[in-house]
């Protein structure tokens, strides 16, 4: 498990995109997906909050702000792979971890949750880049968090 600093602002990027997407929030405003890079928004700038599980985090949007977290969707029990934004709370679906993944050092972390747990990390579709759960070693598991000083912000 990786400490995060917590303080900081960050975009997420994965090696199955690499440079040209990054994740934010998207549609209804309620699910995630990958989008162009070049679109910097509050939808796309992440900050993560401690929770009560050591070196479990909530990951949130500075558009959403504290009030909603990425949680997994309970449509399958601890198989469920959909994820969405809830009102923050004390739900496993929230408490997300960031481990070391050495087999890229520009994407070094896959991203898992209690509640589906460390066999189950955060993943995007091939062809809709939409943001689900899966098992496995994929590209598009492997996460980098980029600290927004690095990034432009446009307007929402």
């Amino acid at each position: 498990m990786v400490n995060i600093d917590t303080s900081r602002i960050y975009v997420l990027k994965n090696s199955f995109t690499a440079a040209a997407k990054i994740l934010a929030l998207s549609g209804n405003g309620n699910s995630l997906s990958m989008v162009d890079a070049s679109n910097v928004t509050s939808n796309s700038l992440w900050f993560l909050t401690p929770t009560n599980s050591a070196s479990y985090y909530r990951l949130h949007t500075i558009a959403n702000g504290v009030t909603q977290a990425l949680d997994v969707i309970n449509d399958n029990g601890v198989n469920s792979v959909n994820l969405h934004f809830a009102s923050t709370g004390e739900y496993s679906g929230q408490y997300w971890r960031f481990d070391n993944w050495n087999t890229n050092p520009t994407y070094p972390y896959r991203l898992s949750n209690s509640f589906t747990g460390t066999g189950q990390h955060l993943d995007v579709y091939s062809d809709t880049y939409q943001a689900h759960l899966a098992g496995g070693d994929y590209s598009g598991q492997h996460w980098a968090l980029v600290p927004s000083n690095t990034v432009v912000v446009t307007p929402s």
